[in-house]
């Protein structure tokens, strides 16, 4: 019965979160639901765990989205993160050659760009929004079918950006907390694990395309797009990179806190851009800045809060023991578990902040090191999270106004297959060279 409590309760989750509903409803409903099958007592158990598993992620997370979001608001208001984009796209598509070569790069241009963003400390979920009337414009130059952007951006946005060495995202720094590691462990598997996933993503997405483009698709702009004809002025393209590029030093060269990174860049961007934004609208964009961290945490919170839930019911613990019972290598069994949890949970950050603590000992104790547990979990972390149920899939899907069965192939390419992959390099380069940790 409390194994059927899960399952509903995750049923729920996906189910009411796919119809649109908030996700602090369909949690609430998926929490409920497990803790009736499980007999726990409601009150206590939602006040408690449901309500204090929000409250942790708070903790635990806000610090890092505060300033992040104030920078990212100014970014996208000032245009430096269109000029970034734009730049990349002018000049790597200005002369392409072939279809097939102008297809090629721009593919490259969009993830690319969603990832310079996102490497840059901005929240994922914000790239996504930012970069997407840019990938549009790239695809309409390319002639890619409009189904496969959501695939293409969060190639860029939630795959290596999140991932790999030096990311000053929550998917890289979880494990930072978790197991008092460094950002940039495991450097060189790490960007061997990022190029394996780019050449994936480019290599079977353009044959995807290839093929669409064959039975007749084109790319046609959807009725809620609106085409960017602006005239505005932006800040030029390496002063738009200053910020990124001075939070990515002071995180990882100078190891500054990523609070205190992201409180840095922020009011160096605002600096920098002030010209290019309506000075009456500058306390606005702040205000709204600050208040948007409160949507991203808010919904990792909300998942985190049910999985709490879950963690109470004595049988998800048999499930867990029964994942670390398995007698297989410590790297696989690694692998297995952070994916299974993330999967579970539909996110990199959650499910990292639920197992990471748990496994620790067990797989330190079978002779792995905390540095090598960081990499490989943070790829493996990327891996599952992102099936339908995912917040970020059902968001960026509904904000291209496409249906999950058209976008959801190219997403599964770049989400799934690519990051599976190179976890599996990222894994192997490790267990044969562990110094490379």
């Amino acid at each position: 019965m409390q194994i059927l409590g899960i399952i509903l309760g995750f049923a729920i989750l996906i189910y009411v979160t796919y119809k649109n509903w908030s996700v602090y409803l369909a949690s609430f409903l998926a929490s409920v639901a497990v803790i009736i099958c499980a007999g726990l007592p409601l009150t206590e158990t939602i006040a408690t765990s449901y309500i204090g598993g929000i409250g942790a992620i708070f903790t635990s997370l806000f610090g890092m989205f505060m300033f992040g979001s104030v920078m990212a608001k100014i970014y996208a208001v000032s245009g430096a993160a269109s000029s970034i984009a734009t730049t990349l796209c002018n000049t790597f598509l200005k002369n392409s050659g072939s279809e097939q070569k102008k297809q090629i790069m721009g593919i490259l241009v969009v993830i690319f760009a969603s990832a310079i963003i996102c490497y840059g400390g901005i929240n994922a979920a914000i790239v996504i929004i930012t970069i997407y009337p840019i990938c549009l414009a790239v695809f309409e130059k390319c002639n890619i079918p409009k189904r496969f952007a959501p695939g293409v951006i969060l190639g860029g946005s939630c795959t290596f950006a999140l991932s790999g060495p030096g990311a000053p995202q929550p998917t890289n720094m979880i494990p930072c907390q978790a197991l008092g590691t460094s950002s940039t462990v495991g450097l060189i598997p790490g960007i061997a694990g990022i190029i394996v996933e780019v050449i994936i993503m480019v290599i079977v997405l353009n044959k995807m395309i290839s093929n669409a483009k064959a039975k007749g698709e084109s790319f046609a702009y959807g009725p809620k797009d609106s085409v960017s004809v602006s005239d505005k002025k932006v800040p030029g393209f390496w002063i738009s990179l200053i910020p990124l590029v001075v939070l990515f030093i002071l995180f990882n060269i100078f190891e500054v806190n990523i609070i205190f990174c992201t409180l840095v860049s922020s009011v160096l961007s605002l600096a920098l851009f002030y010209p290019f934004m309506e000075k009456e609208k500058i306390k606005g964009y702040v205000n709204e800045g600050f208040l948007s961290a409160l949507t991203p945490v808010g919904s990792i919170g909300a998942v985190f809060g049910f999985a709490s839930c879950v963690q109470k019911v004595p049988a998800f613990q048999n499930i867990v023991d029964a994942i670390l019972g398995i007698e297989t290598n410590p790297l696989l069994l690694c692998i297995i578990s952070v994916a299974f949890l993330c999967m579970l949970t539909g996110g990199s950050t959650t499910g990292q902040s639920i197992v990471l603590p748990i496994v620790r000992p067990i797989l330190e104790a079978k002779g792995l090191t905390a540095d090598v547990m960081h990499r490989i979990a943070t790829f493996s972390a990327t891996t599952l999270d992102s099936l339908p149920h995912s917040g970020t899939i059902l968001m960026t899907v509904a904000h291209s106004d496409l249906k999950m069965k058209d976008a959801y192939p190219a997403i599964f390419v770049t989400t799934t297959l690519a990051t599976v992959v190179a976890t599996g390099v990222v894994t192997i380069l490790l267990w044969l060279f562990p110094w490379m940790a």
